[in-house]
């Protein structure tokens, strides 16, 4: 397993401030920080061939964007076709996060629909379909008390 390099202070600080703003400049990251403007680009770059930076994404919240439904599902999978179950499922539009789990489920993920019917449908004409798939558990968001990401400080 390759070794995980250590973010330094100033990674964190940078990362902070593209978590609250990603549209928040190098001059501007760079004045808040005290940093030459050199220095937080060479950071940014490094960052995102390291993979620490997966991509810049606006945050959208679903429910003002026309969907209604946040849903996770648990999936339990015949254990010889965990793998083959999760990368049909990573191609899937509705998918907003997906892992292989450990504990009671084999697979979890988020998924993001426009309504019941939506639902319904990938449920039933999606998952449905992928071999190996043995029985799902829906639990259905009834409100959004935060919206996060992955913390790095």
């Amino acid at each position: 397993m390759a070794e995980i390099e250590r973010l330094d202070e100033l990674d964190r600080a940078i990362l902070h401030i593209l978590q609250e703003d990603g549209r928040a400049s190098y001059s501007e990251i760079a004045r808040r920080l005290k940093v030459p403007e050199s220095t937080v680009r060479l950071r940014v770059k490094k960052l995102v061939e390291r993979g620490v930076i997966r991509k810049f994404a606006a945050l959208i919240n679903p429910f003002k964007a026309g969907y209604s439904i946040v849903a996770f599902i648990a999936v339990d999978v015949e254990p010889s076709k965990i793998k083959e179950a999760v990368e049909k499922l990573k191609e899937l539009p509705e998918v907003d996060v997906l892992g292989i789990a450990t504990g009671a489920h084999d697979i979890l993920m988020q998924v993001t629909v426009r309504d019941l019917q939506e639902l319904e449908n990938f449920l039933v004409e999606k998952l449905g379909r992928i071999d190996g798939i043995k029985s799902t558990e829906t639990s259905i968001l009834t409100s959004v008390k935060k919206w996060g990401y992955a913390r790095v400080f």
